[in-house]
């Protein structure tokens, strides 16, 4: 039924009568050879649908008493019988379509109103506009609530400005193709300049009636999700430097051993050059060749120093190119004091040809020298002729970059593997268990997955892989 007869009850009812007069006039004016009582049916339910129940009963009483004066006095029957049993099977027709068309309606309004009260209940803020002229067609309350006024007094154009969408809000969707049936969801996240909260738009083109072009919109506040992810990374770089300065930790010694070595070089240098100065005769060669050893292990001490401090520093992510075997030769240049007293020899298989990731480089440099220690830590009770660790990376079938580490240790059993990566799990007495659980977090964050397997012989190997860089 029409709009108009669904708003207009009393009006849709006196075209009812009007139509049931017209009915039983042609009816009249043919003599009954055509039998138009059928067409009562329009009267009928126009009145059911805009009145409801009682409408149509009310108009199939009154079709059926025209029908019963006119037609059963101008048409006599063999018997009373027959002529009244025309009458009721005509008003039991009537009466059986008046109450399907009634349940009808009522369906159709309760579907309207659940639907309509799920739109109102939503958190989220929903509204269709009209995208030739830019009118709100619908909005629901939160729509009032979000942006603290009348969704009525804004245009679409005045919405999609303020939520990032500019005209493209009474416009045609970016993706829409007007012949197609299928329709791109445009989904954007953008910050409200008035309340400075941050919203999730999606934005979608739906068919509507009479062909008009509209869109819905729909407006999600994820301000306290903004708000939570952001916390959540301060709460991981808080971690990440916390494990980093663990790493530290359990190689301090190492550390002062390896600058210690290049200071100790230096001041015996710097011992020769003032034996040197004080001799009579001075050797300018020797004393030039002097300095420049000197000079050469001052550098290396800097290097030893800037490598700890780039490693334990606080910073943001910076992901950036590199190469992930220059990142494999420097975190074995880190740990070389550590791998020298542990007794442990490194052997290094990488790929010939550079691999080159975009990722975050100090953090995959923490994930590497972890898993290198402890993989020396593995192998503690083992021989010291047969600490062997070996380091590889290769590229797989599907591109990605695949690194391992592998020693001669213990290995895992299986009680303890199925907990290794759980954060505060250690089997170290001197561990925090962060380790593992962080380098999975890294890994995982780029894209990448870890995990371990068993070695043949003895040991385990460690692997993780990154995507690789896309140009």
């Amino acid at each position: 039924m029409t709009r108009w007869a669904t708003n207009s009850p009393v009006a849709a009812t006196g075209l009812a009568l009007v139509l049931v007069a017209l009915v039983a006039t042609l009816d009249h004016a043919t003599g009954y050879e055509l039998r138009f009582a059928m067409l009562y049916l329009i009267p009928i339910a126009l009145a059911t649908w805009a009145g409801g129940l009682r409408a149509g009963v009310a108009i199939v009483v009154l079709s059926s008493f025209f029908w019963l004066v006119s037609f059963g006095s101008s048409h006599p029957y063999s018997g009373d019988f027959f002529f009244y049993w025309e009458g009721v099977v005509m008003v039991v027709v009537y009466i059986a379509f008046v109450l399907l068309l009634a349940r009808l309606r009522v369906a159709v309004d309760q579907a309207d109103e659940r639907f309509v009260r799920v739109l109102e209940e939503l958190h989220a803020a929903v509204y269709v506009a009209d995208q030739d002229s830019g009118r709100i067609l619908y909005a629901n309350r939160s729509l009032a609530r979000m942006i603290d006024a009348e969704p009525g007094a804004l245009s679409a154009d005045e919405l999609g400005k303020r939520f990032g969408l500019g005209e493209a809000n009474a416009g045609s969707t970016p993706g829409e193709d007007k012949e197609s049936s299928t329709a791109q969801i445009v989904a954007r996240e953008v910050r409200d300049p008035i309340s400075g909260r941050w919203y999730l738009v999606q934005v979608v083109p739906i068919p509507w009636k009479s062909s008009r072009r509209v869109s819905v919109q729909v407006i999600t506040d994820i301000s306290e999700k903004k708000r939570a992810k952001a916390l959540k990374q301060q709460h991981q770089d808080m971690l990440h430097q916390t494990a980093r300065l663990a790493a530290l930790a359990e190689i301090a010694s190492s550390l002062a051993h390896e600058v210690n070595q290049p200071l100790m070089a230096i001041a015996s240098y710097n011992d020769a050059c003032l034996r040197m100065l004080a001799a009579p005769g001075i050797e300018k060669k020797e004393l030039v060749t002097a300095l420049k050893r000197s000079r050469e292990q001052a550098l290396r001490a800097g290097k030893i120093i800037s490598r700890v401090r780039d490693f334990i520093r606080s910073r943001r992510p910076s992901p950036t190119h590199f190469d992930i075997n220059a990142l494999i030769r420097e975190s074995l240049e880190l740990l070389e004091t550590q791998l020298e007293d542990n007794a442990v020899t490194a052997e290094l298989s990488l790929s010939e040809a550079p691999l080159m990731t975009h990722a975050d480089r100090t953090l995959l440099l923490q994930v590497i020298v972890n898993l290198l220690q402890n993989a020396i830590d593995a192998m503690e009770e083992t021989e010291p002729s047969c600490r062997q660790l070996e380091v590889s990376s290769t590229e797989a079938a599907d591109g990605a970059i695949v690194v391992s580490v592998s020693d001669q240790g213990v290995g895992i059993p299986e009680e303890i593997a199925v907990r290794l990566y759980t954060p505060l799990f250690t089997t170290k007495s001197h561990g925090l268990g962060l380790g593992l659980s962080i380098c999975r977090s890294v890994v995982e964050a780029h894209g990448g997955r870890i995990w371990h397997s068993a070695n043949p012989v003895s040991g385990c190997t460690f692997h993780f892989t990154l995507p690789p860089e896309i140009d």
